[in-house]
């Protein structure tokens, strides 16, 4: 059952703990997260089909991600001599919480900020090792880039805005494709060093 209309296009869920950012920090807890994302709203055993695990291995998961606020319960249905539970996620587009400088909620950022990153290399890892990767000119399905400059604070600011713009506009025309191939793009921006 999938329902494209779970929220606005524009919402965005502003994390609010640091155990909702470590929850997704985790892999596991974060494949089950993207599992229900990919899906819409749906039980343990599609979420597990979707991300290719057992159902057995996901209720673990799926109750951390209802104890934290990421998900919720959107019904129950039959299946079988059973009733399942059905979730969905709390938002589509997670945000972190520009104004909390609490140092176990920056804490968990830099964890999770790692954890993306080391997904990022473990995804380019395995596309070329198992082929994925098509470099044909027009076909390109991996890029990866970084690039260090110098940037004053209004450069900077035009660079985050460009980069929310580009993906606030490509990610709101995005339609729902069961067929499509998953992607998994990580985009960051961080000072080296502090300013004097």
């Amino acid at each position: 059952m999938q329902n494209d209309d779970l929220q606005d296009p524009d919402e965005i869920y502003v994390l609010q703990s640091a155990e909702q950012i470590r929850a997704l920090a985790a892999s596991a807890t974060h494949d089950a997260f993207i599992g229900l994302l990919t899906i819409g709203e749906g039980s343990i055993a599609q979420i597990a089909e979707v991300i290719q695990k057992t159902p057995h291995s996901l209720y673990h998961h799926i109750d951390k991600l209802l104890a934290v606020g990421l998900i919720l319960e959107a019904g129950e249905r039959r299946s079988g001599a059973r009733t399942e539970k059905i979730y969905r996620p709390v938002a589509h587009l997670l945000e972190a919480d520009q104004s909390n400088s609490d140092p176990d909620y920056l804490t968990a950022l830099a964890d999770n900020s790692r954890a993306q990153h080391r997904r990022a290399g473990q995804a380019i890892t395995d596309a070329f090792q198992k082929g994925w990767v098509k470099r044909k000119a027009g076909e390109e399905n991996l890029v990866s880039l970084q690039i260090t400059v110098p940037l004053n604070e209004k450069q900077r600011q035009e660079l985050v805005a460009r980069m929310n713009q580009l993906i606030d506009d490509f990610s709101s025309g995005l339609d729902a494709d069961e067929t499509a191939q998953g992607h998994l793009v990580t985009v960051s921006l961080a000072p080296l060093k502090p300013i004097d």
